[in-house]
């Protein structure tokens, strides 16, 4: 049985649906919207709060009086732009990363464009990149093309910032960057020299001194350099694997330049926080959790906080300055019970002032959409003044709990749960596994889940498992999953599924599996895998031939990713064969959802069309959906809504 839709357009992506969902039209819109804001950020003197927030689909730069919160200007770009990354360089001025929204892609794009602003708006200026020399046109495609990231504010400099520069062409990559050292004004240039071939990120010292480095070498290893200032010159500092091998990633310089904090998982199988001397290389341990790997919170050199999230984040306070004391008090402030505030809430620092009065912060829980805060310390004024989904006003949504079990191989694995809305415990409930994208090194986290709270909202448990592979389990746990894309990693998403029914959270006759990218690739693994558990899968955006993506995925024109996609599927051929989904659609007894964007260059259309070609073979139930003018996943509500639409309906008819 074949089912088979091309979206030839906006207006032709919205079928006439038979049957009806179980959540409100209304409600399935709010919930396929992106969030509204992003990146707030408090000016250096406390005076103005920035957030990106969007216009017509657009993002935009808002910039707020953070004593009243009153509206002060709007920075819209140019209708093909719009604003990317950011930071303030001093008490007026913004540097923006500009992105792009170029050919038939609904998802912007950037150029390495480095655009300056006053919050008041004026003085705008390009000052480096393509768009510096141009006006009111850019080429999509350029022969040659510069971009630059700010590695360095420059504090008691507030007219310049240092940036790392690179040069592409259409046949080479950025190889080394130049340090350069940018006027935020008018864009002039100084050179402070090159950093070592492929490195990708910079550290400075106190003095502004590029001194660490991190690179690729052409066969993928990652590379680490320390600048010797006496010689002027990089050495290599460390080599590795860039899955699975290990790497030494810097944080800061500490104690007058001497040390280096940095965080280190080529020694044990969990990272080490520790503080190399940079002269004779001895080493402190600052941190080390023997079964989860950290995640540093470093303000201005400072250590303030490692997290470790098992299940629920653990925070453990690393320095007692009044960075970690103004964090410790809002994360004890949001986690006391209070009515008005959630019981259970991960507290992120976004932006201090400088002089730490003031602070800006996100609080996010799992029942409801984040939300960005602002507390002035010496006033003790607490406010939250931004929704980051404004238009999803439900609170007390269905709540996350964290489980773990032990597999069959004996390994602890953790994951998610959420009931049904309203699920009294008493009846049964349709089960829906959510397998995370990767799937190496990704993972899955405790929060609010727009897709877990749609299918929970229509009647479905939803269940998310961390496989061998992901992330924040140690360097061990990780290398478990490479090159078993199609075997432990099903196994861990399969058993996970079966302890999940042993509980009798759920109905063991009525599930399903829906995941987008790797996850994807499961939603059609799994149920050939394990046709008796299985009753239907949506696989979104998704991989199908392992053999192909080394032909024609998105890493044909990187030697890099090339190398880690042998390090994730493997480097047998025949057994990505075996592993692959596109080989054994004649054992798929499950019908298939497949939605893709037809400008996906990670897991382009090909993919799915050798899928379907293989379906069709076999007379297998399917509907494919191939959306115009998205790529690895969908930026256009619209386009997000009808996916969900129908991901419901699927479910609704066949679980």
């Amino acid at each position: 049985m074949k089912n088979f839709i091309l979206a030839l357009s906006l207006a032709l992506s919205f079928p006439i649906f038979a049957e009806e969902i179980s959540v409100s039209e209304d409600f399935l819109e709010r919930f396929s919207s992106l969030p509204s804001y992003s990146q707030a950020r408090i000016s250096p003197d406390g005076k103005v709060i920035s957030v990106i927030f969007k216009i017509d689909e657009k993002d935009a730069l808002a910039f707020f009086n953070a004593d009243d919160f009153s509206l002060i200007n709007i920075l819209k770009l140019r209708e093909d732009q719009q604003v990317g990354p950011y930071r303030w360089v001093n008490n007026e001025r913004v540097v923006i990363n500009i992105n792009y929204q170029v050919g038939t892609l609904e998802v912007p794009v950037s150029y390495g464009e480095l655009f300056a602003v006053n919050y008041d708006l004026s003085k705008p200026n390009y000052i480096y990149g393509v768009g510096k020399k141009t006006s009111s046109s850019r080429r999509t495609i350029v022969d040659k093309a510069s971009a630059a990231y700010v590695i360095d504010r420059l504090v008691d400099d507030p007219k310049h910032i240092l940036v790392a520069a690179y040069t592409f062409t259409k046949t080479t990559s950025g190889g080394s960057a130049t340090i350069l050292r940018l006027n935020v004004y008018n864009g002039q240039q100084k050179s402070y020299g090159k950093t070592p071939p492929g490195s990708g990120g910079v550290l400075t010292d106190s003095n502004n001194e590029p001194r660490f480095a991190i690179g690729n070498s052409t066969d993928g290893e990652i590379i680490t350099y320390l600048k010797d200032l006496q010689e002027d010159e990089w050495r290599e500092f460390t080599r590795s694997k860039s899955l699975g091998g290990g790497k030494i990633t810097p944080l800061a310089f500490i104690e007058n330049d001497t040390k280096i904090l940095v965080l280190d998982d080529t020694q044990t199988s969990t990272a080490i926080v520790k503080a190399i001397d940079v002269n004779d290389l001895s080493e402190e341990i600052i941190f080390h959790h023997p079964n989860y790997d950290p995640y540093p919170q470093v303000v201005d050199e400072k250590l303030i906080a490692v997290g470790v999230a098992p299940g629920y984040t653990q925070v453990y306070w690393m320095d007692d300055g009044v960075e970690a004391q103004i964090a410790n008090q809002l994360l004890k402030t949001f986690n006391d019970g209070d009515d008005n505030i959630a019981s259970k809430a991960n507290v992120y620092i976004a932006s201090f002032s400088e002089d730490r009065n003031r602070v800006v912060f996100q609080v996010s829980d799992d029942i409801s959409s984040p939300k960005y805060w602002f507390y002035d310390v010496a006033e003790k004024r607490l406010i939250d003044f931004l929704t980051v989904w404004p238009e999803i006003k439900e609170k007390n949504l269905s709540p996350t709990k964290p489980f773990k079990f032990k597999n069959s191989d004996g390994i602890v694995l953790h994951g998610y749960f959420t009931n049904s809305k309203n699920y009294d415990g008493k009846s049964s409930q349709p089960l829906i596994v959510l397998p995370h994208g990767g799937p190496i090194g990704p993972r899955d986290s405790w929060g609010f889940d727009p897709d877990v709270q749609i299918l929970s909202s229509a009647g479905y448990a939803v269940m998310k498992i961390n496989y061998r592979g992901s992330g924040g389990y140690g360097r061990d746990f990780l290398k478990a999953g490479m090159g078993e894309p199609g075997g432990i990693i099903q196994q861990d998403i399969i058993e996970a599924t079966e302890w999940v029914l042993a509980q009798g959270w759920a109905d063991k006759d009525r599930v399903g599996i829906y995941g987008g990218s790797f996850g994807g690739y499961s939603a059609v693994q799994a149920p050939i895998l394990r046709p008796d558990l299985f009753k239907a899968g949506v696989a979104y955006v998704g991989i199908f031939d392992l053999n192909m993506d080394f032909r024609e995925g998105g890493c044909q024109a990187d030697y890099r990713c090339k190398s880690q996609l042998s390090q994730q599927w493997g480097d047998d051929p025949e057994k990505r064969a075996a592993m692959s989904p596109v080989n054994y659609a004649d054992k798929l007894e499950s019908p298939i959802l497949i939605v893709s964007g037809e400008e996906d260059d990670r897991c382009p259309p090909e993919q799915v069309y050798a899928l379907e070609k293989e379906l069709i073979k076999y007379d297998k139930d399917y509907k494919l959906i191939m959306v115009p003018k998205e790529g690895h996943g969908f930026s256009n509500p619209k386009n997000r809504q009808m996916f969900y639409k129908e991901m419901l309906l699927h479910f609704k008819k066949n679980i």
